[in-house]
This record gives C-alpha cells, structure tokens and sequence, in this order.
C-alpha cells in the first residue's frame, strides 16, 4: 500500500496548546527506525531540519530534506517523514493558528510574493547557522508567546522573502549563508564562495547574474556590508579593523561603499546608533 492510498489522520492545534498559550514547539530527534505517520492539521506549522538528513513526503511528493532547511507548512498540507539510509535526524516543528498567517499576509505581503503560497507544494528555504540560532532562540528557549511567535515569524519572512523569479538554486544559496557566518571566508571573497558552493567563480558568477543582476563581488559587498554595520553597532572595535576583517581592508573603498549603502560615514553611523543606547560611550574608532 502507498502514502496516496492511507487516510492522513487530522491533528488540531487544541490538542497542543492550552490557555494564553500561541504556539506548540517540539523537537523530533528520530532513530533510523522511525516511520511518522501522514497526517494534515487545521493549523498552520513551520519546521526546519536541526542536523541530518531525511525525505519529507508531502502532498505526494518527495523531498530531501538537510540541516538547515525550513519549511513552511500550510493547515491543508499532507505530510510525514522517513529517515535516509536508515540515518537519525533532528527537526523542531511550530504549530500554530492559521489566522496569525492571515494577519502576517494582509498587513506585510500584499502584492508580493508570499511563502505560504498556493502552490501544489509548501515553501522550502534554507537558513544559515546564525539564522537558525535566532529562530531557535526565539521560539525554542522562551516561553510560549504571540509577541515572539510574530517577532520570530517576521524575521524569518524577512530573511526569505525574494522577488518573484528571483530564487537562488539551493547549492548557491547555502554557500552564501555559509560565507556570511564565517568572517575568514567572507574576508577571503570569491574564491572562498567558490569554493563552498563546489562551483568555478566563473559559473557562480553567472548564476547570480542571471538570478540577482548582481555580480559576486556586488554580493560579497553587500554581506561584508551588513557585517560591518552590524560589529560597528554592537561592537567598540575600530573601523580599521571591523573594514579588514570584513574582507574591506582598503579604508577609502570602504568608506565609498559604506556611504552608498547607508547614506553616511561609518563614524556617523556607529555614533547615531550609539545614540539610541542611553549613556553608551563607543569608540568612534
């Protein structure tokens, strides 16, 4: 007998949330024996695959799915799981009620592109290491709220909104995660990318061409970009130094490009977000 032929069970989100309670978080660590069994839901569900591998077998297809990816789960989807190999695998899963998409979709995504779409499959995304830890620490570590639940759902949207025929191929995607938590590869730049991806540079640089209208020095610049706003807002490390480990080490570029970003000079722009922190005294570097 086929999955197309079992009757999937139904799980209700009341069985899983009680009180003021938003949201149900679990964490599913499976042996090589473990068999889930196809089910739908009256609830909205996000997952994402902690460590390992597994197939997800949804709506009658199937999916390879690896550490890091994340799903997005719609109340009429039809789905399990099934180890690869035999192997373990760890995936943590948030249900939740299917009018906090509605609210999500009307007020932030109207007209655009939206992961919980209509199409015959669930959206399937790729998160970097740091990303995972930010959802993890917001839904996983912390007590069940609808503040979190929408502070995390937001950030994940944001991190995975992309414009329509604009998606990176998965291999590409990863590797610029990857890039991005790692500061000696993201100093080291196009061949490092290169590298991760398991691609030439000249072929990753078509594809994000294609994909982005962006060259791969263009990319690197904009992560490099986003690292150095971030260290020069949380840090009191000098410009010099925040500029050359972030693969910029050529002050006066850095500079040009800082202000084409951002609209300022890196000095301006740690003293401005300084500003914000009442008795903060930063190095202006």
């Amino acid at each position: 007998m086929s999955l197309n032929d079992i009757e999937p069970k139904m799980l209700h989100l009341a069985d899983y949330i009680s009180g003021e309670e938003s949201h149900n978080v679990g964490r599913r660590r499976a042996t090589g024996a473990f068999r889930g069994t196809l089910h739908t839901h009256d609830f909205a569900e996000l997952f994402w695959v902690e460590d390992g591998s597994l197939t997800h077998l949804i709506n009658g297809e199937s999916q390879v799915l690896t550490e890091g990816d994340v799903v997005f789960i719609r109340p009429a989807d039809t789905h399990t799981f099934r180890p690869i190999l035999g192997r373990e695998f760890s995936t943590v899963s948030v249900a939740f009620p299917a009018e906090t998409l509605h609210f999500l979709e009307q007020r932030y995504f109207s007209g655009t592109p939206w992961p919980w779409s209509g199409t015959p499959l669930p959206s399937t995304h790729h998160l970097g290491r740091l990303q995972l830890a930010r959802l993890s620490e917001l839904l996983v570590s912390n007590p069940s709220s609808r503040l979190l639940l929408e502070q995390a759902l937001l950030e994940l949207l944001y991190d995975v909104a992309e414009p329509a025929g604009k998606t990176l191929p998965l291999w590409l995607r990863t590797a610029i995660d990857q890039v991005a938590d790692d500061p000696i590869a993201l100093s080291r730049g196009a061949p490092a990318l290169a590298q991760l991806a398991c691609r030439s540079r000249e072929h990753v640089n078509r594809i994000l061409r294609e994909q982005t209208g962006r060259t791969t020095t263009e990319t690197l610049n904009e992560l490099r970009l986003t690292r150095a706003a971030n260290e020069l807002r949380m840090t009191d490390r000098s410009i010099a130094t925040v500029a050359a480990e972030c693969g910029l080490g050529n002050l006066s570029h850095f500079y040009r490009l800082f202000a084409a970003r951002f609209g300022t000079t890196p000095r301006r722009y740690r003293i401005r977000h300084a500003a914000l922190i009442p008795g903060s005294q930063r190095s202006n570097g």
